[in-house]
């Protein structure tokens, strides 16, 4: 459109503004010098015609440079505020609240010391009290149970802040501008996967740990009754040599 209306305009200042005075002053000498000045304008017309062209087609790629550049500077764009889950914070206090009472928390740093401390396995040593060890044994147990179903409540408190955070990256993904907004706002997406990953082996551990914990107690208190039974039967009276009396008398 912008070609076209400078091309018109300038066809028609070029006809306007033709010299024909100079054609009727020398009228008098015969037509073909109107003739030949009528040519001249037509060649000066299809000049200038050549020159509104060029400067059209210049023009043009202007045009598609700048929005070349305009696209660059959109791809290049960052999202304003990036969204960044906290998931260390969130993690390590699920970490922490598995560690109370008696409990064999799976991020204890010497949770194998801890274990084998606990549950002794088939033994039984002098000066055993089973009543004190099945105590012992029942609250191990009971404080692992429950810091691992706090840990999942935990957990579950955490879903209304991350379906926040979803909502603000779905916004973010719709309304990216630019190759570099899209890029990023799929990269905080991955991350999210990532966090809701780390989130789902903790609960894995949880499930452990609490599992193992039972299991563990149950056949520590059946390897003490099989120890304490083979004790009980294995007693021998003591032999004692009577040999001084005979026959019933004493």
């Amino acid at each position: 459109m912008l070609k076209r209306t400078f091309i018109a305009s300038l066809v028609t200042s070029l006809i306007f503004s033709a010299p024909m005075a100079r054609a009727g002053s020398v009228a008098g000498f015969g037509g073909s010098t109107e003739i030949t000045q009528l040519a001249n304008n037509i060649e000066l017309v299809q000049s200038y015609l050549q020159q509104a062209q060029a400067y059209a087609t210049q023009l043009q790629q202007w045009n598609t440079q700048i929005q070349q550049y305009q696209n660059m500077v959109t791809n290049t764009l960052n999202i304003p505020n990036q969204i960044w889950g906290q998931i260390t914070n969130e993690l390590s206090g699920v970490a922490n609240l598995v560690k109370q009472g008696q409990a064999l928390a799976y991020s204890a740093t010497n949770i194998g010391s801890q274990f084998q401390a606990t549950f002794k396995g088939f033994q039984f040593p002098a000066g055993f009290n089973y009543k004190t060890e099945y105590k012992k044994w029942s609250s191990t147990t009971m404080d692992s149970l429950k810091g691992a179903l706090e840990s999942a409540g935990l957990q579950s408190q955490q879903f209304a802040t991350e379906e926040g955070v979803l909502q603000q990256l779905r916004g973010m993904s719709s309304g990216a501008q630019g190759q570099m907004q899209a890029i990023q706002a799929g990269s905080q997406i991955a991350e999210q996967q990532v966090q809701q990953l780390q989130k789902l082996r903790q609960l894995m551990m949880l499930q452990l740990q609490s599992q193992n914990t039972y299991l563990a107690a149950q056949q520590n208190k059946e390897d003490t009754i099989k120890a304490a039974k083979e004790d009980a039967f294995s007693y021998q009276s003591p032999v004692r040599p009577y040999t001084q009396f005979k026959g019933g008398s004493q």
